[in-house]
């Protein structure tokens, strides 16, 4: 199937971000509206709309003010949410960058067109096959997301139009075929169809069409229902000449003649064996059948594969009966009950009405007898087209195998469709993995939350059923649908969080099945136990140990888990697993090796099983030493030219190790607990997960208080420390105070082994306990011979001056840090210094150089996944885009910090949702709604709450006191409250920090308050307020005041100064200023915050 990337045929989805292209997973844009511009998009894609005619589409009579503003936002927020490049302006107005075929309306329009040069071809099973692809296309009723209005309307009549086209073509296939009851099926939805387009006025109703009426008779006449047919034509006769007093054409009067004559040929009685009716609806399976039906086409072997209770008997019956309308002969035969190989031919001989002539029974002792059913069998099969269905083969699988060989190799019309949890592994076989049931979470029609829901009300009409509930229990019963059955059965006794709840005991949960189902079906255990009685001892055993590990696991992981005391090599019996369908195997693209995988219901039940065998214990030692041994091989790695590929290691293996230091803690094992925690540590400390480091300091720092690491293990407690010591900057300055204790006492024992780590835990030690030495210490490694300890070392610095507001030498140093890291492999230091100088050049408002640093830093963190540096890096972005004049671009990184939950921002929710309003807030400027920037900015403040750590709190306070000035609202009393705020904040940091004020962020304060005490206009200003408001302006510039947000910059609000006070003031402030280093213009900065007639301004005492 094409890559689809927007679809209208059911809900509208679109292709996601960073959805790569061939992928199929869509998404859903939020909102009617947004779902509505894709559709109107979608029906010219490739073709421009113009804007006056999107805003008639979507907001037909009743456009709002600023329409075309509206559109704008609404267009971002689809480019947020959707694949990067899918929607693109141009001068008239916007498309959809896609070829038609990408749409799935566009390749159902163009696989009509394939099928109808087939089937003027004459190949029937090609147009059978193109039509029904894309029907399959449909999942749902197109428009009905998008509410009663006129666009939902056309869409429907386009796509009822579209899908009436291919089923009248598809049953005339099937006609071809000799597929008569598929004919007549697909006749009833085109009517159906026809019907829909009607009301629109699109196309005749379809009493009234004689193609398909035509279409009907010939399909009942082959059908065997000739009387039916003529009926037809009676009725379609007598409904034209009443209505419109015409009569059919000459051609439908001659087929009507043709078949009073009983010229029709009849067809032999066919042979339905085995078929049971279906209870209740085949949920969620729709795609499995149609693909399925497709190899059913081409292939004679299909086997449906998969773990018990998947489903596969109940898609198997489906099928069956869904060929029962077109074959011949189908015939099911059940295995579950089979207990040797040789009844094979017993379940065989007896399903098809076999018996001994003399006895009337079978006695296959005889192998007279036994080689005359095998030639009757085969024979009896061969007699016509057939279908066979084979249940259940994995307990018998040879003896099944062997007897479906002999089945295709002794006939030419039968087609054998199996189901197995293990592949028969014949030449003729093409399996067919069978997925479980998708749960996606936050949509109500995921296939198997509507399992649950329909199970639910059966058992218990009225039952509450949370919908968000209800998918994540789905979810953690692997969308078996068994398991979801059974938990929807235990509504009749309990509510639905109740049993999500009781999942932890899953199998003492999910009993008391359908008392009609078969024996292993009935419990979840006995689904599993089934599979388990399947394996040998020594899978058995393996099955068990790799149930240790919580999310997958490679080879090496398995052999060093699963083997034996005497080296045994587990890659047969890991084979055997793989074949039993209890565990899966897939090949990561990231790290180029297999993963396997285990359903978390079958995980849980090896568990239960290494508990009873009582080889818990055994197998946590081995897995805190297969765990120990990865860290160690990788760690290294993380600094190495196999950067890449060593974050993507631990990223796979990222859920096994947390659970297995989890379980080190847990147990006091000091050596295991370091050795993860280090690896872990520095590889979220590289991401920007610093928030996961703090999760474990605390307990890492507990469980190793009376340590004393070897000499393997001294690398791996340092770095431990080194990352438990910064836990002061995560609110946590006890843990870090311990941390740097045991620091100090490991390098007593003697220094790291790896330079790196030498240089960042001395340099961690100098600056907490010896802090006039620090910077003396880091220039020392800035000039090491080591490139690595260089870099960090020039990284620090960067930092250092930016903090002292020494910008130019910060830059020099981030540069230097950058050359360091080229050419050597390290995507982290590379990248990292790339945004060091992107933020710098930012912070000094070089918007065109920010930016370029920037996409350097985007393409090193993407590689690495470095997902908390990332939205960093975007917002820093968006800020310098409305810096160019390009609002539009970042308009919709701003709404995503503003509209998503605090869960999906993470720890730094606050600060990203103030960006948020505050990128928005410039944007308002930027657009010309200033008093729509002002209310923004506000927000942006509030948004803060009761926390009030984040430095980033300052500089939105800052910009929302100088968008008052610069909107010129005029309200005073709340910018003369804004500022009270601002002074105060400034002075509790002030006198927190001391010797390390973050001189940038207290300069934008400055700034601020400037641009506030000479708002210009304002009457009451004295002059010496005036001269302290231009001196501050200055002092906060030369501080390295940030100017990311426009609002703040210096150039404007120096150019209102000159307007307002003349050029000779403000040139006196600013040669003032320039003859001053950053650290002596903040301390006369400060000075003037406590001036006696600023504090008149404030109505505050001066302090004597």
């Amino acid at each position: 199937m094409a890559d689809i990337r927007v679809a209208v045929l059911g809900p509208v989805r679109v292709a996601g971000p960073g959805l790569a292209a061939g992928a199929t997973t869509l998404v859903e844009p939020a909102g009617a509206r947004g779902k509505a511009l894709i559709v109107a998009l979608a029906a010219s894609p490739g073709v421009s709309v113009s804007v006056a005619q999107l805003i008639d589409e979507l907001w037909q009579d009743e456009p709002p003010k600023g329409a075309r503003a509206a559109l704008q936002t609404l267009v971002s927020r689809l480019r947020q949410a959707s694949a990067e490049g899918l929607i693109e302006s141009g001068p008239s107005g916007y498309a959809l960058n896609l070829s038609p075929r990408q749409t799935d309306a566009g390749l159902a329009s163009a696989l009509l067109a394939e099928a109808r040069d087939a089937h003027r071809r004459g190949d029937t099973d090609e147009a059978v096959r193109l039509t029904s692809d894309a029907l399959a296309l449909w999942r749902g009723e197109p428009g009905a997301d998008l509410g009663a209005t006129e666009l939902a309307s056309e869409l429907q009549a386009r796509a009822a139009a579209l899908r009436g086209e291919l089923l009248r073509l598809r049953a005339s296939a099937r006609l071809g075929e000799g597929d008569n009851a598929g004919a007549l099926t697909d006749l009833d939805a085109a009517s159906a169809a026809s019907e829909a387009t009607a009301v629109s006025g699109a196309t005749v109703p379809s009493a009234f069409d004689e193609e398909l009426v035509t279409l009907r008779m010939r399909a009942l006449a082959a059908a065997g229902r000739r009387n039916d047919a003529v009926r037809v034509f009676g009725d379609f006769r007598a409904l034209l000449r009443d209505e419109l007093g015409t009569d059919p054409s000459p051609a439908l009067v001659s087929l009507n003649a043709e078949l009073l004559r009983e010229e029709t040929a009849t067809r032999p009685a066919a042979i339905r064996i085995g078929l049971r009716t279906a209870p209740n609806e085949l949920l969620g399976r729709e795609h499995d059948i149609e693909a399925l039906k497709a190899l059913l086409r081409t292939a004679r072997l299909t086997t449906i594969l998969g773990p018990g209770g998947l489903g596969k008997t109940r898609l198997a019956q489906e099928l069956a009966r869904t060929a029962a309308e077109h074959t011949p002969a189908v015939i099911v035969v059940e295995l579950a009950s089979v207990r040797t190989g040789e009844d094979v031919t017993l379940a065989l001989a007896s399903t098809l009405g076999i018996r001994e002539a003399s006895t009337g029974r079978l006695k296959l002792n005889d192998p007279g007898v036994r080689l005359d059913v095998h030639e009757r069998i085969l024979a009896t099969l061969g007699e016509r087209e057939t279908l066979l269905v084979i249940d259940n083969c994995e307990h018998i699988v040879d003896a099944a195998a062997s007897w479906i060989a002999d089945i295709l190799a002794s006939t030419t019309t039968v087609r054998v469709l199996a189901t197995s949890r293990a592949p028969l592994a014949i030449s003729a076989e093409q399996v067919y993995p069978l997925d479980s049931l998708a749960s996606n979470p936050g949509e109500d029609a995921a296939p198997a939350v509507t399992l649950f829901v329909e199970r639910a009300r059966a058992a218990r009409p009225g039952v509450n059923l949370p919908l968000e509930a209800i998918a994540r229990l789905c979810t953690r019963l692997d969308g078996l649908p068994l398991a979801i059955e059974l938990a929807a059965a235990r509504v009749r006794s309990m509510p639905v969080e109740e049993i999500e709840r009781r999942l932890n005991n899953r199998f003492a949960l999910l009993t008391g099945g359908e008392r009609t189902a078969p024996e292993r079906h009935r419990t979840l255990t006995a689904v599993i136990d089934w599979s388990w009685n399947l394996l040998g001892a020594s899978e058995q055993r393996l099955l068990r140990r790799l149930s240790s590990f919580p999310d997958g696991f490679g080879a090496d992981a398995a052999q060093l888990v699963g083997e034996d005391d005497d080296a045994h090599d587990v890659t047969n019996d890991l084979d055997g697993l793989v074949n039993q369908s209890l565990v899966a195997v897939s090949e990561d693209d990231a790290t180029g090796l297999m993963r396997y995988r285990m359903l978390e219901t079958v995980r849980e039940f090896g568990s239960m099983a290494l508990v009873d065998a009582g080889e818990d214990a055994r197998i946590q030692r081995a897995m805190f030493r297969w765990a120990e041994q990865f860290a160690i091989s990788t760690i290294a790695e993380l600094d190495s030219d196999a950067q890449i590929r060593a974050f993507a290691l631990v990223t796979a293996e990222q859920d096994n190790l947390i659970a297995v230091l989890r379980e080190a803690i847990d147990a006091g094992a000091a050596d295991t607990t370091v050795t993860l925690f280090s690896l872990l540590g520095y590889y979220w400390s590289m991401r920007g997960a610093h928030s996961d480091v703090a999760a474990f300091g605390a307990s890492v720092v507990t469980v190793t208080r009376h340590y004393t690491p070897d000499e393997a293990h001294r690398d791996a407690a340092i770095m431990s420390y080194s990352l438990a010591g910064t836990m002061a900057f995560f609110g946590d300055p006890r843990t870090s105070l311990l941390a740097i204790g045991r620091l100090r006492a490991m390098k007593r024992l003697g220094a790291a082994h790896d330079p790196r780590l030498e240089a960042m835990s001395e340099l961690l030690l100098t600056a907490t306990t010896q802090f006039d030495s620090f910077r003396g210490e880091l220039k020392r490694y800035t000039r090491s011979d080591d490139p690595g300890v260089a870099g960090l070392a020039s990284l620090l610095s960067a930092q250092m001056y930016e903090n002292d507001g020494e910008l130019a030498q910060s830059l020099a140093s981030s540069t230097r840090a950058y050359e360091l890291a080229q050419g050597r492999g390290n995507v982290w230091s590379e990248a990292t210094a790339a945004q060091s100088l992107a933020e710098l050049h930012s912070q000094r408002g070089r918007p065109r150089e920010a930016l370029m640093w920037a996409e350097r830093s985007r393409q090193g963190l993407n590689a690495l996944q470095a997902h908390g540096d990332l939205q960093q890096l975007n917002w820093m972005i968006g800020l310098n885009e409305v810096s160019m004049g390009d609002a539009e671009g970042a308009r919709a990184t701003f709404e995503h910090f503003v509209d998503d939950d605090d869960a999906t921002l993470g720890d730094d929710f606050h600060d990203l949702r103030s960006i948020g309003y505050s990128g928005l807030a410039e944007i308002a400027f930027h657009d010309g709604r200033s008093p729509d920037a002002v209310s923004l900015y506000l927000q942006a403040v509030d948004s803060f709450g009761t926390s009030h750590r984040s430095p980033w709190l300052t500089i939105v306070t800052s910009a929302a006191l100088a968008a008052q000035v610069r909107a010129d609202v005029r309200e005073y009393a709340r910018a003369d409250a804004i500022a009270a705020k601002l002074r105060t904040r400034l002075l509790v940091t002030r006198r927190l920090q001391v010797d390390n004020s973050d001189m940038p962020v207290a300069g934008s304060g400055l700034v601020a308050l400037a641009a506030w005490l000479a708002w210009p206009g304002r009457a009451g200003a004295s002059a010496a307020v005036t001269e302290i408001a231009l001196r501050m302006l200055f002092l906060g510039d030369r501080m390295g005041s940030r100017q990311d947000l426009p609002t703040l910059n210096i150039t404007r609000l120096t150019d209102a100064a000159v307007a307002a006070h003349g050029s000779a003031a403000v040139d006196a402030a600013r040669l003032h200023a320039e003859a001053l280093t950053p650290r002596e213009a903040m301390t006369q900065g400060f000075e003037l915050l406590r001036n006696r007639a600023l504090l008149a301004r404030f109505a505050i005492a001066p302090v004597e």
